[in-house]
C-alpha cells in the first residue's frame, strides 16, 4: 500500500578530517542515546539517524514554524503569529513542562545545559518542542563538575562559569531569559542594554532606577492594560527563574504553578457582549493573591 509523503528535518553533523581519521563522534553518539530515551510532548521526537565513516545525521519530526528565536526576532513566518500574548505564554508554558519532565520525571535526572529561544521549536500549531540535546547531560550525581563551559552568551547562568557545576538551576536560569526574550521581544544582548548588560540585568537596572517596566514589554503584544497585568506576572517569575543565587530559584515545577496562576484571562462570552452594551464587567480578583512572587517587585 502507498505511503503518503512525510516532511522530515534532518540535522547534519560535520566531521573534520581529524575527526574521521581518529574515529570521533563527538556529540552524536551522546545526542541519539538521549534522546532515543526521551518521549514528551514538548520534545523533539527523534525518527532515526545515519552513521558511517563520513556522514552523521539525525532524523526529527519536522517543525513547520522554525524556532522561537526567529520567530520572536522577525525571521520567519511564524513571526506575526506571536502578536498575541496568549501564544506566547502557551509557548513557555510548553517549554516548562518539556523541562519539569527532563528534571524530575527523567531518571537520573536530564540537564539540557543549552536552553535558548533557538532550540525551542514550533510545531504547525505553535506548540514548543525542545531541541538540540548536544550538550545535554544526564545528572548520575548532584552537583557534577563539567572540564569547561557549555552553552550559549546570554543564556548562561552566573554561577556556571567559575563553579562548572552542572545541576537543573543553570537551565532554569536559561529559561528565565527565554521568558524575558517572549516578554520584552529582545534578543538575550543588544547594544542598546549598554557595554556588559544583558536582558537580565537591563530589566533589573529599570527595577533599581524605579522605571515603569510596562516600558520593557514588547509593544507589539502588550498594548492594552490587562495584556500588560498578566504579562508583568509571567515578568516576576522570569526575575525569580535568574536570580543571581541557584537556591534562590524556583523548581520547574514551582514554575509550572505559578504560571498556572499567572494564565491569561479570557473573557466569557457573556462578558463581552455586556461590554459591548456599555456596561462594566466584574473587576477580576488578582491571579497572584496568595504566590511567593507577589513581594518580588
Amino acid at each position: 500500500m502507498p505511503r503518503s509523503a512525510t516532511v522530515l528535518a534532518v540535522k547534519k553533523l560535520w566531521r573534520s578530517a581529524a575527526d574521521i581519521e581518529d574515529g570521533t563522534t563527538g556529540d552524536f553518539v551522546g545526542e541519539v542515546n538521549l534522546l532515543g530515551k526521551l518521549r514528551h510532548r514538548n520534545i523533539v521526537r527523534l525518527l532515526g539517524f545515519l552513521y558511517n565513516d563520513k556522514n552523521m545525521m539525525i532524523v526529527y519530526e519536522f517543525m513547520l514554524n522554525g524556532n522561537l528565536g526567529d520567530a520572536i526576532h522577525g525571521k520567519n513566518a511564524a513571526g506575526r503569529l506571536l502578536v498575541d500574548w496568549v501564544s506566547r505564554f502557551n509557548i513557555a508554558l510548553g517549554v516548562a513542562h518539556g523541562l519539569a519532565y527532563l528534571h524530575h520525571d527523567c531518571h537520573p535526572p536530564v540537564i539540557h545545559r543549552d536552553i535558548k529561544s533557538n532550540n525551542i521549536l514550533l510545531d504547525a500549531n505553535l506548540d514548543a518542542r525542545i531541541a538540540d540535546f548536544g550538550l545535554a547531560r544526564m545528572m548520575a550525581r548532584k552537583k557534577e563538575t563539567v572540564s569547561m563551559v557549555a552553552g550559549s552568551y546570554g543564556y548562561i547562568a552566573p554561577e556556571y562559569g567559575y563553579t562548572l557545576q552542572v545541576d537543573e538551576k543553570i537551565d532554569i536560569y536559561s529559561y528565565g531569559v527565554v521568558l524575558l526574550e517572549l516578554l520584552t521581544g529582545r534578543r538575550p544582548l543588544d547594544p542598546e542594554f549598554g557595554e556588559s548588560v544583558d536582558i537580565v540585568g537591563w530589566v533589573r537596572k529599570k527595577i533599581r532606577d524605579n522605571i515603569s517596566l510596562e516600558e520593557a514589554l514588547d509593544p507589539n503584544v502588550g498594548n492594552c492594560r490587562y495584556v500588560q497585568e498578566e504579562m508583568l506576572l509571567v515578568l516576576q517569575i522570569a526575575l525569580l527563574c535568574t536570580t543571581k543565587l541557584p537556591k534562590d530559584r524556583p523548581s520547574m515545577r514551582d514554575v509550572i504553578s505559578m504560571l498556572g496562576e499567572a494564565k491569561p484571562r479570557r473573557k466569557s462570552n457573556s462578558n463581552e457582549e455586556n461590554t459591548s452594551r456599555g456596561g462594566l464587567a466584574e473587576k477580576q480578583p488578582s491571579v497572584f493573591s496568595a504566590s511567593p512572587v507577589n513581594d518580588l517587585l
